[in-house]
């Protein structure tokens, strides 16, 4: 894979220059075994009395770690921070920037993203030209020289995962691992970039933590690769609950949300080691500063967010959510058609203390409050929300997106949830048919072919159940990036195309397709109605045709007296569309 991707032929000098320059960085960090430190810098970092410099501080006064300040290859991705490499007399490289792969990258393709890819292509090629390194974020500390911390067992690649040996959750950042030169690290870094290339998602802050995460437990395993992952008690972050000075080696700003921040809680703790790491069994915990502006980030509706998610809570950490505007608050409206059927389903009366209704807008928040139910309100700077959008409207789609990111939200706070459409009518109590085999996703369908574990089964996110773990919260992390690059799509469309595309298997996620026998809809209506459990008003179009025909579909179903009943016709569905 050439560094510079280009097929002209008049760049081919340019080439062979950038690859030359290359081979010189890399025979001036390396030790003799062949292995440096490789970190990046921007001009942020590089000012007085920035990162740069806290962190060259910190291997100045660790523990046997001043040498390797020698053995470090400082990436520049601007030249104010390659100036200010070479006037500290540090190994120093310009990270060439990156030609975009098609005209709409080109319009995202600049500062962090070309940054990400451009670290992710040269570390590639670090390998290509036979090296192996440690690659470090400047907010790690290194404490300790890291190097008899490193495994020698023939391991490809050591990373950061919380649970040493245990890669079940495959839970791990990119702030400070190590590669072995080798085919298979080489075959892993081009599978990388290989997504730059198939993948639509161009946004995000760490392509590579993303990519990693993502491709990781097909790729480890078919690349035949030794992954090592590192104890937190010797590689931590701030992020633990305490960080034992008598063992740590290295400590990463992780879980800490600006440079500021970062700044002060790894300056005390650097401070903190400076005093007392001769002394043993110590335990300290600095981040302040990271605790305090993650709190400035988290506002009062993130503080409200926690109150409703417990209050509504199961023992179990479960939820049910629903999210709510104006036009659903109306009298008679949709809000107590859903409620209605909650109270007069079987066994579905309890589930409404633990339903969370998500309010887009002040008046539904207040509708919500009066009713005495667990409320959110969510706020999406400059779109009203509080008007029907009728479907595949543009504000239709932003609100289905802003639904994604705060469901991704909620899985971070711990919390599994079933989502529900407020066009669904929950006949029967639904967890009885629920997560009964460790399943992480258990979603609706608008057709169901009869094959629960079969992804080629349609899906709707009308309705679903959604397990809080590494997995799922990837998956929405990838859902919601995915966004950026799916201009008119709404969200249903995109986690199909996931689907389509393996994004599922990919994540080592066990997705169940919920039968419509039970978790019926418009599309295709339950064969039995002594088993039917939900009902929802898909391929329907606007509040009121939904309306007329879940009433006529709920009172109908009332009727029943244990022998299965004929649904009515869903006439004011079928006229919606015009």
């Amino acid at each position: 894979m050439s560094f510079f991707r280009s097929e002209q032929s008049s760049k081919v000098t340019c080439e062979i220059v950038a690859q030359e320059e290359l081979e010189r960085a890399l025979q001036g960090a390396s030790m003799m075994n062949r292995t440096l430190v490789i970190s990046r810098v921007n001009k942020e970092q590089a000012e007085e009395n920035g990162m740069l410099r806290l962190f060259l501080r910190s291997l100045l006064e660790g523990e046997g770690t001043e040498f390797l300040i020698k053995h470090i290859l400082f990436v520049a991705v601007d030249e104010i921070a390659f100036d200010r490499c070479t006037i500290l007399k540090l190994n120093c490289y310009r990270l060439p920037s990156m030609e975009p792969l098609n005209p709409s990258e080109e319009l995202v393709l600049s500062g962090g993203l070309d940054m990400m890819w451009g670290t992710g292509l040269l570390l590639g090629e670090v390998l290509r030209h036979g090296y192996s390194f440690i690659f470090t974020d400047l907010d790690v500390m290194w404490l300790r020289n890291p190097f008899p911390m490193l495994s020698y067992a023939g391991e490809d690649m050591q990373i950061y995962n919380g649970e040493p040996n245990n890669s079940s959750h495959f839970f791990f950042g990119s702030g400070f691992y190590s590669v072995a030169a080798n085919n298979r690290t080489i075959a892993l870094f081009d599978q990388l970039y290989a997504a730059r290339i198939d993948s639509k998602i161009m946004n995000g802050k760490d392509m590579l933590t993303f990519l990693l995460r993502s491709i990781s437990r097909d790729a480890f395993q078919r690349l035949g690769l030794k992954v090592h992952f590192l104890d937190a008690v010797y590689f931590g972050g701030l992020s633990q609950e305490a960080i034992d000075i008598a063992k740590v080696t290295t400590v990463h700003a992780d879980c800490c949300p600006s440079e500021e921040a970062k700044l002060a809680d790894l300056t005390a703790l650097v401070d903190a080691w400076k005093t007392y790491h001769r002394k043993s069994n110590v335990t300290l915990l600095v981040r302040n500063a990271c605790t305090q502006s993650m709190n400035v980030i988290a506002s009062n509706d993130e503080d409200e967010l926690g109150r409703a998610l417990q209050g509504a809570s199961m023992a179990n950490k479960t939820v049910i959510i629903s999210v709510l505007n104006k036009a659903y608050v109306e009298e008679n409206g949709m809000l107590d058609l859903f409620l209605r059927s909650l109270r007069e389903g079987e066994d579905t009366g309890l589930l409404i203390k633990h339903l969370v209704l998500v309010a887009v807008d002040k008046t539904a928040l207040d509708r919500c409050r009066a009713l005495g139910l667990h409320c959110f309100q969510l706020v999406t700077d400059g779109i009203d929300f509080s008007k029907e959008e009728l479907y595949m409207s543009d504000d239709f789609i932003k609100m289905m997106w802003s639904r994604t990111l705060f469901l991704g939200n909620v899985l971070r706070r711990g919390y599994n949830f079933i989502f529900t459409d407020m066009d669904v009518m929950w006949l029967r109590n639904p967890f009885s048919q629920l997560h009964h085999q460790g399943e992480d996703l258990e979603i609706s369908c608008d057709r169901y072919n009869g094959q629960p574990f079969d992804q080629s089964n349609s899906i709707n996110t009308g309705f679903y159940f959604v397990a809080s773990n590494n997995k799922t919260i990837a998956l929405f992390d990838e859902w919601y990036a995915a966004s950026r690059t799916s201009k008119g799509m709404k969200e249903q469309d995109v986690l199909y195309s996931m689907k389509s595309q393996g994004a599922f298997r990919r994540l080592g996620m066990k997705v169940r397709f919920l039968d419509t026998a039970y978790f019926s809809g418009f599309c295709e209506d339950s064969r039995d109605s002594r088993r039917v459990t939900t009902v929802h008003a898909n391929c329907c179009r606007s509040i009121k045709a939904k309306l007329t025909d879940l009433k006529r579909a709920l009172q109908v179903w009332k009727t029943h007296t244990g022998t299965s009943i004929r649904w009515p016709p869903h006439t004011a569905c079928a006229h919606s569309w015009g």
